[in-house]
């Protein structure tokens, strides 16, 4: 089925006439990914009869060349105008967290919206094999462009010029730009899951967290490994191997039709049985496409099924607030019958 025509089976399904998705700055992919344009703002209406783009001056030859869908010009109009004419006395599905608040206020006159974003998280979640290609080749740029940076390091390096030869590696190699941006976190900073790259230098004997990621043809990649900087505690070690085994055995174990809690537990236990479980203190994974954080997820609250298609990260981690932070994250493809690794970077603990 096209992605179109799953829409409209759900639309049915739910007693709604049309989706309406709305990108304003790039803040909403499905309009890309149902529509193919790839514009930063925008809108769509779907329906069994109706595939409508709405677009700009600025987009009006991009739009036309990127997309089949019958293409609106606003002209002098606004969205809001053109829009509410179409809606009108229509049952609408809307994206909640998509929608903003002015869009609602200007349009919730016209029609009845109700909250379709479960369902297009759900299509959007089992990926097509050109989806997962580009994936792959999202991958490849990050993998290379991290090989590229590592043999530029050297002790006392900034994180933040680490980062940044990181990022251009990556655009060099063919990502529009970083999927996110860039995690570097060296020494008691990688206690902090999320440090963005500071100016503390990286100093021999601490470890130090890389999470990275290339944006390449409209798919991200997501990947975080962690380095020994010259000689660590043993320590250290030790922590490394016990998040690479959770991780290792989470993914071992894991396939599609599994809830997204059973996963987890699967290397929080690991963790905790190594004594580690209670500095583990984020959730294991969430789904990779054309946004960096999809759904669904591997968490402890996350009770339902992982459909098979789905792309989701395998990210442990061990954070010893003043000390060191560890984690291993990769992008992982659940099947049926199991799962399969699409990247490749080593996970041998590593001195650089």
């Amino acid at each position: 089925m096209r992605r179109t025509e799953k829409v409209v089976k759900r639309l049915k399904e739910r007693g709604l006439d049309l989706f309406l998705g709305t990108t304003l700055e790039g803040s909403n992919k499905t309009v890309r990914y149902l529509s193919k344009f790839s514009g930063d703002t925008g809108a769509i209406i779907v329906g069994e009869k109706e595939n409508f783009l709405f677009v700009d001056s600025r987009f009006y030859t991009q739009a036309s060349q990127e997309s089949d869908f019958e293409l609106v010009k606003l002209g002098n109009s606004t969205f809001f105008d053109k829009i509410g004419e179409m809606i009108k006395g229509k049952k609408v599905g809307i994206e909640g967290s998509k929608l903003s608040y002015t869009w609602y206020k200007k349009l919730s006159s016209s029609a009845t919206f109700e909250d379709f974003e479960t369902e297009i998280s759900q299509i959007r979640a089992v990926k097509e094999p050109e989806e997962i290609e580009k994936i792959k080749k999202a991958i490849e740029v990050a993998q290379n462009a991290l090989n590229k940076t590592l043999e530029k390091f050297h002790a006392g390096m900034k994180e933040r010029e680490f980062s940044a030869l990181l990022e251009y590696e990556m655009v060099m190699g063919g990502a529009q730009k970083p999927s996110f941006e860039t995690i570097v976190a060296s020494g008691y900073r990688g206690a902090l899951p999320h440090g963005l790259a500071s100016d503390k230098p990286m100093e021999r004997g601490e470890m130090v967290v890389v999470d990275f990621g290339a944006l390449v043809d409209g798919y991200c990649s997501d990947l975080t490994r962690t380095f020994a900087i010259g000689n660590v505690p043993q320590e250290y070690r030790e922590a490394y191997n016990a998040v690479l085994n959770a991780q290792v055995a989470a993914m071992q174990r894991a396939h599609a039709g599994m809830k997204g809690c059973e996963i987890d537990a699967i290397a929080r236990e690991s963790l905790q049985a190594k004594g580690l479980g209670e500095y583990f203190s984020h959730s294991l994974g969430h789904s990779v496409g054309m946004d960096v954080h999809e759904f669904p997820v591997l968490s402890p609250r996350y009770d339902k099924k992982i459909p098979a298609g789905a792309v989701v990260t395998f990210e442990p981690g061990v954070y010893i607030p003043g000390k060191f932070g560890i984690r291993i994250e990769d992008d992982v493809l659940l099947t049926e019958n199991g799962y399969e690794c699409l990247s490749s970077f080593t996970k041998e603990f590593t001195q650089i």
